[in-house]
């Protein structure tokens, strides 16, 4: 098994059986709550689709997961939701079966699948809507991050997961200039906190647990380097190691583990 991450991209490409392509965190329609609040940006769906079908063209994915909050607003569906989810998952169903991980942005996404697009001519493959729990996939564990996943992911050798949006706090020791950056973050699941969860698992296979960055740019995100550190859901806050937290920027650069950049 081998996952690569896209240089320079929210992305990865998990090789086993078969080759999927990864992206996490869409938010399509986070750019209507912004405007909400005085920040004026036009509607990014074609731009991230055209940025996710250059990566599916590249890759050429036998399978393609979106790993939770496809869409942003919530709870409710909104007119733009209605009017561009379903093209968005049509258009990549034509590349590649689609599976979707329900993330906690993600409430009635059933009803913006491409098949209730009225008229729409059904696309090659399927999209298949997945339990927030979690899935496996060509021996690989999937879910979003922000709820309890199923068990049976921790018979996987990694569990791919995002919610968190992670990024660090680059700063310069010559002055008071400071950057974000979004990052990967890989750690291993504590096993006596999974046991505590989980009394009776069986297939322990001692997972990698990455952290993938948001695929959209918009939608900030939580600094593993800030003092006080709080990670969201419970996988990241109570079944991995935070001593062993692990940090690659995007362009691959390896920065440490987190504990001793904060």
């Amino acid at each position: 098994m081998n996952l690569k991450p896209r240089i320079d991209e929210a992305a990865m490409v998990v090789e086993n059986n078969k080759k999927t392509l990864v992206i996490a965190d869409l938010h399509l329609g986070i750019e209507a709550v912004l405007r909400q609040k005085g920040v004026n940006i036009g509607s990014q769906t074609d731009k991230l689709l055209d940025t996710v079908t250059l990566c599916v063209e590249e890759t050429k994915p036998d399978a393609i997961v979106l790993l939770g909050d496809i869409k942003h607003a919530v709870p409710e569906i909104s007119y733009r939701d209605r009017k561009e989810v379903p093209v968005f998952l049509a258009a990549l169903a034509e590349y590649a079966p689609v599976y979707l991980a329900k993330g906690n942005h993600d409430s009635y996404l059933g009803m913006l699948l491409p098949e209730k697009l009225e008229g729409a001519r059904k696309p090659k493959h399927e999209v298949y809507l997945k339990s927030t729990r979690g899935f496996l996939l060509d021996g690989v564990g999937y879910t979003h991050g922000h709820t309890w996943p199923s068990p049976e992911l921790f018979a996987a050798k990694y569990i791919l997961i995002g919610h968190n949006h992670p990024r660090i706090r680059l700063a310069s020791s010559q002055s008071s200039y400071a950057r974000l950056k979004n990052v990967w973050i890989r750690a291993k699941c504590d096993y006596n906190a999974v046991k505590a969860h989980y009394p009776e698992i069986s297939g322990w296979n001692d997972p990698c647990v990455i952290l993938m960055p948001a695929f959209n740019e918009l939608c900030g995100g939580v600094t593993f380097n800030a003092p006080e550190l709080k990670l969201l859901g419970p996988i990241a806050s109570k079944l991995i190691r935070r001593e062993d937290m692990e940090v690659y920027l995007l362009d691959g650069t390896y920065i440490g583990k987190v504990c001793d950049s904060e």
